[in-house]
């Protein structure tokens, strides 16, 4: 070989040279290649498994504060607190069984404050720890983490909660029990595999939970904590870590691991073609020498530098050989192609995570960040503030910074979409985006939708007063209409704002605040609302209170007042209505104002309904025999969408002998436009069973005429809020006028509440309405009280009539002012 080497040409031994030389490099970088793809994906694998072990904990973290929220409700609660003070076993079985239920727990058990055993939840399933490992585990605070405890073969997560009044009287015991779904969630998640392996002394730990393919445990005893260990196992190489964790008398640990198999199958791949790459260049650099070399080797080293940078996240760095027309030319680029695609797709990326594909305004996280940078502009701003200053320099010192967060909201959003589509309503939120977005950008600031219909906007600079008249501004932006698909339709919002730094610290405080001034808009019907403290106090003593309420029904703590209402043509009291009162034992008598709206959000206004209205059956003989012909009862939007309503309402009427001729239905204009269809055939059925029903609040909603005439109704009932201010109000008076009109042309009798003035009662009389209620003709009151206000107000007119003897007609007005 060496005489054939030496007899043959110079061109041919230099060619061999490099050839062999080449062939070198091309292993070694074959080689270096190769160790560094699998390096790479063996570093990926790692980064898996630390990953995985936070989920794995946070999994367990989850758990343990679902356990412990559980358990603490069952400690917390006053039945159970008695059924452990009297020793009831059954009670306590019962509701621990239940407490369970609620959560998926797999066992709970209560104890004494000694740590003995009261009662365990119904089941199989038993866990009798002894009073050592009871105090172990009461020592343990739930913020540490998971603890964890292994009986026959199971794994338990624990959690111990003392029950205090005010001194620890008992304990809760709950578990959830690991079984192979927790493994499979997390695997799931984590897209790795979980054993867990125990031990009860210092014996060999054993498996407990395996989701590895079947085979020999892993070698625990050789990894040590946060080290990593290869193993092989059902065909497959793994890479393992260990995480040890807290258990009651033993020891456990949970072992993650993640198979190399996909990590080895893409190195392969790398690796043939790393090879094939290789044999090409060294048939080219036969072919072509050393030019060729230098030609082909060193653009691909660019390239590969480019790729490098490319895959670090920058999408600029410059593709070069872009310009050659040969084959490293057209690889360039692909490759500047690829680089470029990729930019954009970054960048959509970006867009779609910050930014709200239907309106194109940021979203909910982009106006969080937006937010935060201002309120950290706002904070260097103050921090940059001299610190003291002269008294004579007072007036030229300048505003300290201030920021304010604006929320507003589509009124009846839900019914554009029910009535006209998802598409118009699309269209609609649209429109107001646009709206909003042309205003808000021209004074610098931001905007963006962060729920449904809700939207969101920033001003920096502002101070209470000119934040309420921004607030005024945006609201009336829409008093013009919004143009949509070509029709145009009027928009009602609702704004609440809070400001920095008087309202709130921090931007998620800040966005509660104008919650919390929102839905106080809403509630009080106003159109801006700015936040104040009154507004979280108030809705958090309504949720207090509607807890109460549910067990004000069955401690018979609800009242039944009754309100006259005047018929104006013969000045007698023949009709009332029906209103609820409750008796709080600690806050007095309570209006609905402070129950109502919350009851309604839940639902529990049903049982409300049906109380009042099965109480004013059994008052009805009483009222009739005193001289009231028909009671009004208020129904509400869950009543009309209770398909269980016509029947509960029949079953009073049976259980008290009542017809249904004695009761008026009153139903708001909104609660019938929330679902038009459902109310309409409600009501229908409600008129034929011989119901009278009336439209209360009319004026203040959306429908219209030509859907009332469709509907079975016999009255409409002013809102107040125009005959309270009729007297002093023309146009209000002009409203008024026009509603008695229009319900006379439709047959309509006409009541017109919040009459508080005679002045108010005259003008109603000369516009021929036909009853009146308020407050210039009495209060709400006691039914128990109604027999005898309708007497003394007989005594009152018979005087006034003898008082009038002799004298001259004064008119046919009827006089109904009685006693608040």
């Amino acid at each position: 070989m060496i005489r054939a080497f030496y007899r043959a040409s110079l061109v041919n031994r230099i060619a061999m040279v490099m050839l062999v030389l080449l062939l070198f490099i091309q292993a070694g970088t074959f080689w270096a290649a190769r160790q560094s793809l699998w390096q790479q994906a063996r570093t990926d694998v790692q980064q898996r498994l630390m990953v995985g072990e936070g989920i794995w904990r946070n999994l367990l973290a989850q758990r343990q504060q679902r356990l412990h929220e559980a358990a603490s409700v069952l400690a917390s609660d006053y039945g159970f607190r008695e059924a452990l003070a009297a020793g009831d076993a059954d009670t306590l079985a019962s509701a621990l069984g239940n407490g369970i239920a609620r959560i998926g727990a797999s066992t709970a058990a209560s104890l004494d404050a000694q740590f003995r055993w009261l009662a365990e939840s119904p089941g199989d399933v038993s866990l009798r720890l002894s009073a050592a490992q009871l105090r172990l585990l009461a020592a343990h605070p739930a913020t540490d983490g998971a603890q964890l405890y292994a009986s026959r073969g199971k794994v338990y997560q624990l959690v111990l909660v003392p029950i205090r009044a005010p001194l620890v009287v008992g304990w809760v015991l709950m578990s959830f029990e690991l079984t192979a779904d927790v493994a499979h969630d997390f695997t799931e998640l984590a897209q790795l595999q979980l054993m867990l392996l125990a031990s009860d002394g210092p014996g060999p730990l054993r498996p407990l939970i395996d989701s590895l393919p079947e085979g020999e445990p892993p070698p625990v005893g050789r990894l040590k904590d946060e080290d990593l260990l290869e193993w092989r196992r059902g065909g497959q190489d793994w890479l393992l870590r260990r995480a040890p964790q807290s258990m009651l008398d033993g020891r456990m640990e949970a072992v993650l691991a993640a198979s190399l198999a996909p990590a080895t199958g893409a190195t392969r791949g790398m690796a043939f073609q790393l090879g094939l790459i290789s044999v090409l260049g060294l048939l080219l650099f036969a072919i072509s020498g050393r030019i060729a070399v230098r030609q082909a080797v060193q653009p691909l080293a660019e390239l590969s530098a480019s790729t490098r940078a490319i895959g670090a996240g920058n999408f600029d760095v410059p593709i070069h050989q872009r310009e050659r027309e040969d084959e490293v030319g057209m690889l360039a680029r692909d490759f500047d192609d690829m680089r470029v695609n990729l930019r954009a797709h970054r960048s959509e990326v970006t867009r779609l995570a910050f930014h709200d594909s239907l309106t194109s305004l940021p979203n909910r996280e982009a106006f969080k960040r937006t937010l935060a940078r201002a309120l950290a502009r706002a904070g260097a701003a103050a921090d940059r503030e001299p610190e003291g200053h002269h008294e004579e320099a007072d007036d030229e010192m300048q505003a300290p910074p201030s920021l304010v967060v604006l929320l507003l909201d589509i009124h009846r959003f839900k019914l554009v979409n029910d009535v006209l589509g998802f598409a118009f309503g699309d269209g609609v939120l649209q429109a107001v985006a646009a709206r909003l977005d042309a205003r808000v950008q021209l004074a610098g600031d931001g905007v963006a939708r962060i729920g449904s219909n809700t939207f969101a906007a920033v001003r920096t600079g502002l101070d209470r007063d000119e934040a309420e008249v921004w607030a005024q501004s945006l609201v009336r932006l829409f008093d013009e209409q919004l143009l949509v698909a070509g029709q145009r339709i009027d928009v009602q919002v609702s704004a609440g704002y809070a400001c920095w730094p008087e309202d709130a610290a921090t931007g998620d405080e800040l966005v509660g605040r104008a919650e919390a001034a929102l839905q106080a808009a809403k509630r009080q019907g106003r159109e801006w609302l700015a936040y104040e403290p009154a507004q979280s106090v108030s809705t958090a003593v309504a949720v207090s209170l509607l807890s109460e309420l549910r067990g004000a029904v069955t401690r018979n703590e609800l009242r039944l007042f009754l309100q006259p209402k005047l018929s104006l043509d013969s000045g007698q009291v023949c009709t009332a209505e029906a209103l609820l009162r409750w008796q709080h034992p600690e806050r007095g008598l309570l209006p609905p104002v402070h129950f109502i709206p919350f009851a309604e959000q839940t639902g529990f206004v049903r049982r409300l309904t049906q109380w009042v209205f099965d109480e004013a059956c059994r008052c009805w003989l009483t009222l009739s025999a005193q001289g009231l012909e028909m009671v009004s009862v208020n129904l509400s939007t869950r009543d009309l969408v209770d398909t269980q309503l016509i029947g509960r309402l029949q079953a009073s009427l049976d259980r008290h002998r009542v017809p249904a001729s004695a009761f008026c239905l009153e139903i708001t204009e909104s609660a019938i436009m929330d679902d038009p269809q459902r109310a309409r055939a409600t009501l229908v059925r409600l008129g034929d069973m011989g119901f009278r029903l009336s439209i209360d609040d009319f004026g203040t909603g959306y429908s219209s005429l030509a859907y009332l005439k469709h509907l079975p109704v016999h009255q409409l009932k002013v809102d107040k809020s125009f005959v309270l201010k009729m007297a002093d109000d023309q146009s209000d008076a002009n409203i008024v006028r026009a509603i008695v009109d229009l319900a006379h042309n439709l047959a309509l009798e006409v009541v017109a509440e919040g009459v508080e003035s005679p002045e108010a009662l005259d003008a109603l009389v000369h516009m021929g309405c036909e009853k009146a209620q308020g407050f210039h003709i009495a209060r709400p009151m006691p039914w128990e009280a109604f027999g005898g206000w309708i007497a003394a107000r007989a005594a009152e007119q018979a005087v006034a009539r003898a008082a009038a003897q002799g004298t001259a007609v004064q008119g046919t007005t009827p006089q109904g002012t009685a006693p608040a």
